[in-house]
C-alpha cells in the first residue's frame, strides 16, 4: 500500500472535538472521510506521487548507450566507422544531481498533496460545523414560532373574555408573523448549507443528511509556543516551498557537472559486410565541455536566484503560519471564555425568567410585552451559547489546520482510496 502523502508531516494525530455520538447521528468524522473517498483532487495527487516516483527511478537508472550505425553507401570511404558503440559513465556527478532534482520534485508533490488533504478537512469540518449552526438555529425559531402560537391563542381567550386589551391581541399576532420569517430565513439557511456539505462529500446536493452530533466543550490550546513548534515542523506548505528550494539548488549542480569532464567507453567497428565485422577495437572517449557561450552559466545563474526566491517564500509561509496559529488559538480561547460566560449561570437565569414570566401571563400578573421580550432573550441567549460552542469547534478545526495536524488514519484512507482508482 503506497502512501503518497508524507507522512512525516502527520506528527501528531488530530485532536478531534469532544462528541457526543448520538445513536443514528451522522458525525463530522464520517463526512471527512466521505469526502475524502469522493474528492477527485486526492485522486489527481495520488497520480502525480506516482509520477513523481516513476521520475526518480528514472533519473536514478543510467544514462542510455547510444548506438551509430553509418553504413558505407559509396563505398570503402564512404565512412571509417560504420558501427560505434558507447556509454556515457557521468562520473562528473550528472546522474547524482539528476537525482536529486527528481527528488526534490517529488517531495514537493507529497506535500502539496498533504496540503490538498488538509485544505480539503478543513473545508469538511467548517461545512459541518455551520449546518450544525443552521440547524440549531432552525430549533430555537420553530420553539420560538410554537410558543408564540402559544400566547396567541392564550392571549386571544383573554381578550374574548375582556381579562386583556384587544391590543395585546395585535401584539401577539404581530409576534407570530415575526416568527414565521425567521424560520423560514433560518430553514433557507439551513438548505444552502446542507448542500453546500453534500457537494463537499460528492453527494447530490439535494441529498438527506441524518441528524447531526452535538458538540461539547474542547479542551484549551497548548501553550502557542509548543503549537509554532509543531507547526514549522509539519506544515507541508513549508515542505513544498522547501522541496521546490532543494530542486532549484540540484539543479544548479546539475548544470554545474554539465561541465565537468567524462569518460565514454566505446565499442567501434570500422565495417561491417556480409554479416563479417572488420577493423572492430575497444577504445575510451573523453568528454570535455571546454567551451561555454553562457548557457550553462545562465541556468546556474538562474537556478542559484530561483533557490534564494525559494528561501524568501519559506520565511513567508513560515510568517503565515504562525500567523495562523496565532489567530486559531485566540478564536478558540475566545470561545471557550464565552462558554463559560453562558455556563456561569446566564442559561439558568434566562430560563427560569422565561417561566415566570408565562405563569405571570398566564395568572393575569405579566404583560404581554415582558412575556415577549423574556422570551427572545432567552431565545438570544441559547443561540448564543450554541454559537459559542460551534464557534469552539470551528476554532479546533482552524487550529488543527494551522499547525499541520492530520491523522495518519486520513493519510491512509486518501492514499488508498486514490490508488484504487
Amino acid at each position: 500500500m503506497r502512501l503518497f502523502f508524507v507522512l512525516s508531516l502527520a506528527l501528531v494525530c488530530a485532536v478531534d472535538i469532544p462528541i457526543a455520538h448520538a445513536q443514528g447521528s451522522f458525525t463530522v468524522d464520517q463526512a471527512v472521510e466521505l469526502a475524502i473517498k469522493q474528492n477527485h483532487r486526492l485522486r489527481a495527487a495520488t497520480s502525480d506521487s506516482l509520477a513523481a516516483r516513476a521520475a526518480v527511478t528514472s533519473a536514478k537508472a543510467a544514462a542510455n548507450p547510444e548506438i551509430v550505425f553509418v553504413p558505407a553507401i559509396t563505398g570503402p570511404a564512404g565512412s571509417d566507422t560504420e558501427l560505434l558503440i558507447q556509454q556515457p559513465l557521468e562520473i562528473n556527478g550528472a546522474r547524482s544531481a539528476r537525482t536529486r532534482v527528481a527528488e526534490a520534485q517529488r517531495a514537493a508533490v507529497d506535500a502539496a498533496g498533504g496540503v490538498e488533504l488538509r485544505s480539503l478537512v478543513l473545508r469538511v469540518k467548517s461545512a459541518y460545523y455551520e449546518l450544525l449552526r443552521a440547524r440549531n438555529g432552525v430549533d430555537v425559531a420553530r420553539t420560538q414560532l410554537g410558543s408564540a402560537r402559544e400566547f396567541d391563542q392564550l392571549t386571544r381567550k383573554q381578550v374574548e373574555a375582556g381579562a386583556r386589551p384587544g391590543i395585546d391581541q395585535i401584539q401577539t399576532g404581530i409576534e407570530v408573523a415575526r416568527a414565521h420569517q425567521v424560520v423560514f430565513a433560518a430553514e433557507r439557511r439551513q438548505s444552502t448549507l446542507e448542500a453546500d456539505l453534500n457537494t463537499l462529500m460528492g453527494r447530490d446536493p439535494g441529498a438527506t443528511i441524518a441528524a447531526l452530533t452535538v458538540v461539547t466543550v474542547p479542551q484549551a490550546p497548548s501553550p502557542v509556543k509548543a503549537l509554532l513548534a509543531q507547526a514549522l515542523a509539519s506544515r507541508p506548505e513549508i515542505a513544498v516551498e522547501a522541496a521546490n528550494r532543494d530542486m532549484f539548488l540540484a539543479q544548479g549542480q546539475q548544470a554545474r557537472a554539465e561541465g565537468r569532464i567524462d569518460i565514454v567507453p566505446q565499442f567501434r567497428v570500422g565495417r561491417v559486410t556480409g554479416g563479417k565485422v572488420e577493423d572492430a577495437g575497444i577504445g575510451v572517449g573523453i568528454s570535455l565541455p571546454l567551451f561555454d557561450f553562457g548557457s550553462r552559466r545562465g541556468r546556474v545563474s538562474q537556478a542559484a536566484h530561483s533557490a534564494q526566491a525559494q528561501s524568501e517564500r519559506i520565511a513567508a509561509v513560515s510568517a503565515e503560519t504562525e500567523r495562523d496559529v496565532i489567530l486559531a488559538a485566540h478564536r478558540l480561547e475566545t470561545a471557550l471564555a464565552e462558554i463559560a460566560s453562558y455556563q456561569s449561570g446566564i442559561l439558568d437565569s434566562t430560563k427560569q425568567l422565561l417561566d415566570a414570566s408565562r405563569t405571570g401571563f398566564r395568572e393575569g400578573r405579566t404583560s404581554i410585552i415582558a412575556v415577549l421580550e423574556a422570551q427572545r432573550v432567552n431565545g438570544a441567549v441559547q443561540t448564543g451559547y450554541s454559537d459559542a460552542l460551534v464557534d469552539a469547534a470551528l476554532a479546533q478545526a482552524q487550529l488543527e489546520f494551522a499547525t499541520g495536524t492530520i491523522s495518519p488514519k486520513l493519510l491512509t484512507l486518501a492514499a488508498t482510496n486514490g490508488a484504487a482508482q
